[in-house]
């Protein structure tokens, strides 16, 4: 990983690494924060808005999106619970990973939660499973404290004012989607693809949201790219994707990536398989705030990128 200590952290960062470094200006991280900085694409806010980004799937196609069963801008955030479903999923539209709340209220409850209860114990990550009033943790939730913790939220601007395309989010509301869920009847597993130019150049696989997170990351034939210094550990995934896909269902993945990106020089695209049927998720365009990664991850994903700004100044 690069170097993080040279000049000062750029207006609207918080992160050490929210700055330029020259000496790493070929790196994926580095061009993440050339975008925040210099990146007016009026796509950006649509992307990084789970609410309008949703216009954007239906236009470009090629995927299933989530049911919508609510969505309001008011900033009490508001609910009418009586007309939810058992299980759904709470969030507002300019936020990640605050204020979202998985409602598992279904006769069983969802496969792969561990429900243990540590009242004070800090969480691995920001979701939050809802069953009869009480999260995962133990902490009692009960309807009005959800809608105090979106409330608030709606209240925050996004936390990163250098993400420009998050940080412009308007309006901000509450949107309640309904859950995906695959076969096993848990979350399904979390399919990341970084698209260059609208073709997919790597692949990122994250497991175990509710355990240990897990993470590993593969080039479009679905290869592992073997990371030296990964950030995250890869706990195990499989060493070829077609351990875990058929060919067949990679390359569908593939495919609705690139279609969804066709019209930007990168963004993340996550998708669920749940069947045979794929939905979105959501675009990333500012990934992890840019920070640093493995040093294959760096130099893979600054070259692809390169490649594509190479081809645009050709044209």
């Amino acid at each position: 990983m690069g170097g993080t200590d040279q000049g000062d952290i750029l207006p609207g960062g918080k992160c050490p690494w929210h700055r330029f470094d020259p000496s790493i200006s070929h790196h994926f991280s580095q061009k993440l924060v050339y975008r925040m900085v210099n990146d007016r694409n009026p796509a950006l806010p649509i992307m990084e808005n789970k609410y309008t980004a949703r216009e954007l799937v239906e236009r470009l196609g090629g995927c299933d999106l989530p049911e919508i069963h609510h969505w309001s801008t008011d900033s009490k955030a508001k609910i009418d619970w009586d007309k939810l479903p058992s299980r759904c999923v709470i969030k507002t539209n300019h936020w990640s990973g605050e204020a979202l709340f998985i409602m598992d209220n279904g006769d069983k409850p969802l496969n792969g939660v561990n429900r243990k209860f540590k009242l004070f114990s800090k969480r691995e990550n920001g979701y939050l499973v809802i069953r009869n009033g009480k999260d995962q943790h133990g902490k009692p939730w009960p309807r009005w404290r959800i809608q105090r913790a979106l409330a608030k939220c709606l209240k925050k601007d996004y936390i990163f004012p250098i993400e420009w395309g998050a940080f412009n989010i308007k309006p901000r509301g509450v949107m309640v989607e309904q859950l995906l869920v695959d076969e096993t009847d848990s979350l399904p597993v979390d399919w990341k693809f970084h698209c260059f130019g609208g073709k997919v150049g790597i692949v990122q696989l994250d497991t175990g949201r509710m355990t240990q997170h897990s993470q590993a990351i593969y080039d479009r034939d679905g290869i592992k790219i073997i990371q030296t210094n990964p950030r995250f550990a890869d706990l195990g995934e499989p060493d070829n994707i077609e351990d875990v896909l058929s060919r067949e269902t990679l390359n569908r993945l593939i495919q609705t990536a690139e279609s969804l990106s066709k019209e930007i020089d990168y963004t993340r695209v996550d998708l669920f398989l749940c069947g045979d049927k794929i939905y979105f998720g959501e675009y990333t365009n500012y990934h992890n705030s840019a920070t640093p990664l493995s040093d294959e991850w760096e130099t893979l994903g600054g070259k692809l990128w390169a490649e594509v700004a190479s081809k645009e100044e050709g044209q």
